[in-house]
């Protein structure tokens, strides 16, 4: 102890460095979830209904109740999903569908 230093100073600096820290709470790292993705259901200008599940390099969609087909990532920004025939646009929230060279058009959730 150096003469400066008070012996409740000394107490106090030898309490800190002797305190355990807490636990990482569980909010610090999410646990791996075993939960699927969530499934979106949309309704189109024409009618058309959509279920899209985003699964970050693809996406399964579903159109007016047919079974789900799997459309790549064109690109790196994951913002359009092709095969080719059918177009998936999401972008800033605004989700739009096209076949074939038909015009998007635009999808609201339900």
């Amino acid at each position: 102890m150096t003469p400066s230093m008070s012996a409740a100073t000394a107490a106090v600096l030898f309490l800190a460095a002797c305190s355990a820290s807490p636990p990482p709470s569980a909010a610090a790292e999410p646990a791996a979830s075993i939960m699927p993705p969530p499934i979106e259901r949309y309704t189109c200008e024409r009618g058309t209904k959509l279920s899209v599940k985003l699964l970050g390099e693809t996406a399964e969609v579903g159109v007016d109740g047919a079974a789900a087909v799997s459309l790549p990532a064109l690109g790196k920004d994951g913002t359009t999903f092709s095969n080719g025939r059918q177009t998936l646009y999401v972008k800033q929230g605004v989700v739009s569908w096209a076949i074939g060279r038909m015009a998007a058009e635009s999808c609201k959730p339900d």
